[in-house]
């Protein structure tokens, strides 16, 4: 009887030192949470500049940058006449001095182009009309240094070599009672380059 009443209890018993027994952490299905990378500050990628120089003239460009180390401008340009200016540059240091690398396209259309010409030839007046709109174009790479914040202002100093193209449109007169006419002409020469800028990011 007694072992009879001793099985009953072993019986009753197991369920619940089972349920009081821990249970082991199931895993978890769902992945660990992802670390959020540092976030750095972006640069500026616009911006305006004002630049003087030669063959550039005084030229005022929106400038471009995708990256800190690469900017594209494109500007309306004056001097004999109005043109444009387009570069690209690259500014491989992100520092308060950086040294610059620059390639650039520029063209002025006729304008007083011409008139200068004229001039500086020592054309009599009597034969301006042998010459007809001048206009002129080059391309130039320039090195120099850059001074300032990229996340705002820089200054910057440039100079270089470049290919300058006079294109000369022919004209129609009478000299000494004799018609005249002269045909189009071209020159190109290699001369030095500088240009001086002043470039503000927003």
């Amino acid at each position: 009887m007694r072992l009879a009443t001793l099985l009953l209890m072993a019986f009753l018993a197991g369920p619940t030192l089972a349920a009081a027994e821990p249970q082991g952490t199931p895993p978890s299905s769902s992945p660990p949470a992802a670390t959020a990378a540092p976030v750095d500050d972006s640069f500026p990628q616009f911006g305006l500049q004002l630049a003087v120089g030669a063959p550039d003239g005084a030229v005022l460009s929106f400038v471009y940058s995708p990256w800190y180390w690469v900017l594209f401008d494109a500007g309306f340009a004056y001097t004999l006449a109005p043109g444009f200016v387009l570069g690209v540059e690259f500014r491989p240091i992100n520092f308060f001095i950086s040294p610059i690398v620059r390639g650039e396209y520029g063209y002025y259309f006729a304008g007083g182009t011409a008139d200068q010409i004229k001039k500086w030839a020592g054309v009599p007046p009597e034969q301006y009309a042998l010459i007809g709109d001048a206009s002129y174009n080059w391309w130039s790479g320039l090195v120099g240094i850059a001074l300032g914040s990229r996340r705002g202002f820089t200054f910057t100093l440039e100079g270089g070599v470049g290919l300058l193209s006079l294109n000369v449109k022919g004209g129609s007169g009478t000299i000494n009672n004799v018609q005249v006419t002269t045909a189009e002409w071209k020159a190109q020469s290699f001369m030095p380059v500088a240009r001086l800028s002043f470039l503000f990011f927003f």
